[in-house]
């Protein structure tokens, strides 16, 4: 196979026709990034005026939100602001995809946290390190909650519920009208448990954004992520602007 691949001829993408397997495609963005001049969202400079976001996040897997006190953060040396979800008045949403109408989040908790890591304040500052430390004087008073950490966990009749409103933790449940008795027709059966190991991604970079207005009064946005195509109509939901007011701009990205 290694003297199959040596023997075919490395081509650009313009170059090729049809699809590009079976073929050796140049990998024209490699000397930026190998030399360094690759420009990531953290390498953009924005210039004067820009000001850098930190978010305050729970360390709470679940709780009742009691009080957020911003008062000695906003003090603080550089800070332009700091929002909770009183500040800030953007629907809740969906993000990727919406599983149940009844699970639209806000982007800062409201009422109560579900997750370690759930945003609960947002710091704006004249440099990073500004927000960082401001973000550290944010004080959350979250009541703990029983937490679900197990999917089968979370479906015992006694289970503590995220969402008590609902009854239980079933996100989705989809099922035929008609069911099939698949043993009936089936030769065979094979039943099994099988373990999976937690998957998650490790990006050099981690997820950022950056906004400026631009010279033809859009307002562009460079996200490191790889959907650019998905944050415009999402975001333009968000913000209430329309598309043709948004430019995303998904740069160099640091992992998936």
């Amino acid at each position: 196979m290694s003297s199959t691949l040596e023997s075919t001829p490395v081509r650009r993408p313009t170059e090729l026709r049809g699809s590009i397997l079976g073929n050796r495609v140049a990998r024209t963005e490699d000397p930026e990034l190998l030399t360094g001049a690759g420009r990531y969202i953290a390498d953009l400079d924005l210039g004067p005026g820009a000001l850098h976001a930190v978010f305050v996040r729970s360390d709470v897997a679940h709780g009742v939100i009691e009080s957020i006190d911003i008062s000695e953060a906003v003090s603080m040396p550089g800070v332009a602001a700091v929002w909770t979800a009183t500040e800030l008045d953007v629907a809740p949403h969906h993000g990727f995809a919406q599983i149940d109408p009844a699970f639209a989040r806000p982007p800062l908790a409201t009422d109560r946290v579900r997750f370690v890591g759930e945003a609960v304040a947002v710091v704006f500052a004249e440099t990073a390190s500004q927000a960082a430390d401001a973000a550290a004087a944010v004080f959350a008073d979250i009541d703990p909650l029983p937490a679900v950490t197990d999917a089968e966990a979370a479906l015992a009749p006694d289970a503590p519920l995220l969402r008590p409103e609902r009854g239980d933790n079933v996100a989705v449940a989809d099922a035929p009208d008609s069911p099939v008795d698949l043993d009936a027709i089936s030769d065979v059966v094979v039943r099994g448990r099988f373990v999976n190991q937690r998957v998650a991604v490790a990006p050099m970079e981690p997820h950022g954004v950056a906004a400026a207005p631009a010279d033809d009064g859009r307002i562009t946005v460079w996200t490191s992520n790889q959907f650019p195509h998905y944050v415009h109509p999402a975001l333009a939901a968000a913000t209430g602007l329309d598309r043709k007011e948004l430019h995303i701009v998904t740069p160099r990205v640091g992992g998936g």
